[in-house]
């Protein structure tokens, strides 16, 4: 429980970014493994096969969101992380931090606006 000691006494958003850049990156890594296999399936089984497993995909259409959360916010979090380290923008890594986030949201909001349609059918 020392991690969550060193959370609780080291209150910046560091702290939460630091967490999530790298949860993000293991949920990212993870979800490669079953993508490359899935999008390979076509090659050894072929395309009636690769067309039936990429159709019972499409029901987990919703968690496609869910990816573009954990790279949008992977990426600009990253980006945020080489500006303050590379530029020397120690001083602004608070709103850095935050445009971060605004741009996470920004992403998201324009991704379920096109996904939406896309879920239900239309």
């Amino acid at each position: 429980m020392k991690w969550l000691k060193d959370f609780l006494l080291n209150r910046h958003e560091g702290q939460p970014s630091f967490g999530l850049q790298r949860l993000t990156g293991i949920l990212l890594a993870i979800y490669l493994i079953p993508h490359v296999f899935l999008n390979g399936y076509a090659l050894f089984f072929g395309a009636e096969e690769y067309d039936a497993a990429t159709m019972m995909a499409q029901k987990l259409h919703w968690l496609e969101l869910l990816i573009i959360l954990g790279v949008a916010f992977h990426m600009f979090n990253g980006v945020r992380i080489i500006a303050v380290d590379l530029l020397a923008l120690t001083r602004s890594r608070k709103p850095l931090f935050w445009a971060a986030g605004a741009l996470t949201v920004v992403v998201m909001i324009y991704s379920i606006y096109i996904y939406i349609p896309k879920m239900f059918g239309h």
